[in-house]
């Protein structure tokens, strides 16, 4: 149980890193290339303590092509933590567990439980409520960070994906190297994008971009501990919901963020779908 609760928090932890960096006014772009090196670093190190570094070809291209998505969606995901905050921002990558549900279905011909029809549903009713805010002249819909939101739960929800399709390929022995690939690549894109908005870089982007680095790597490393000691029936519900919960209560608490009533319910729906959707 404690490898859970530790990838909980760890999990947790990774937004509430991204929305401390940007209280600092961190380069954001040098926060990111760090983070996934020190995250491949990390895991790069775990399998040489292992002793082999060759990769199958099958870990090679989800690793990299995993590793493209994943820094895009960091890309999305500070932009629209900007726009409407931290809270709104960790409840749709929550929802995007449905991608790898729906791809499950198709691909591999499983059939959801009633829970994860009904979760499946209730998700797509979530996401418009997430994208309008109310105000004395009434609601109103963001385009914008709608279509970050958007963005982003497809990312997200392909980053969720390529896990799953890496463990389909039952390689033995390679997931530190698989996350070392994953997050080499993000690094090396990150590093790319940071190139060209250099601008505001200084030494208080260090702190965070270690921090998240290192938050990445535990978190991938606990959640693996956790469903070799665990049901995924427990582990992922658990996971998903008692993290979204901590994390509407940091914003609130924390950042002082104000939640709309739509908002609200959005999150209140986000939370009961992303429990039913793990219930398979």
């Amino acid at each position: 149980m404690l490898n859970l609760i530790l990838a909980t928090l760890f999990s947790a932890s990774f937004a509430m890193v991204v929305r401390y960096a940007q209280g600092r006014r961190c380069n954001m772009w040098a926060v990111g290339a760090m983070n996934y090196a020190v995250a491949s670093l990390s895991n790069l190190a775990l399998q040489a303590a292992q002793g082999d570094l060759s990769a199958t070809a099958s870990t090679a291209w989800i690793g990299a092509s995993a590793g493209v998505s994943y820094v895009v969606a960091y890309f999305v995901l500070f932009k629209l933590m900007a726009l409407r905050g931290i809270a709104i921002s960790t409840a749709v990558t929550r929802l995007s567990v449905l991608i790898p549900v729906v791809a499950s279905i198709v691909i591999w011909r499983e059939q959801p439980t009633p829970y994860q029809s009904l979760g499946s549903l209730l998700a797509l009713v979530s996401l418009p409520l997430l994208g309008i805010r109310l105000s004395p002249a009434g609601s109103s819909v963001d385009r914008r960070a709608l279509s970050y939101l958007a963005a982003l739960f497809l990312l997200n929800g392909y980053n969720m994906l390529a896990v799953r399709m890496f463990k389909e390929t039952n390689v033995p022995g390679e997931s530190a190297l698989f996350l070392s690939i994953l997050f080499g690549v993000a690094a090396i894109v990150a590093i790319a994008a940071w190139c060209t908005h250099r601008g505001h870089t200084s030494a208080r982007d260090l702190v965070p971009g270690v921090a998240l680095g290192l938050v990445n790597a535990l978190a991938n490393l606990s959640v693996v501990a956790a469903l070799r000691q665990l049901p995924g029936f427990l582990v992922f519900p658990f996971h998903s919901a008692v993290g979204l919960a901590i994390t509407v209560i940091a914003a609130r608490l924390i950042w002082r963020e104000q939640i709309g009533r739509l908002e609200t319910a959005g999150i209140a729906v986000t939370l009961l779908a992303a429990v039913l959707i793990n219930l398979g």
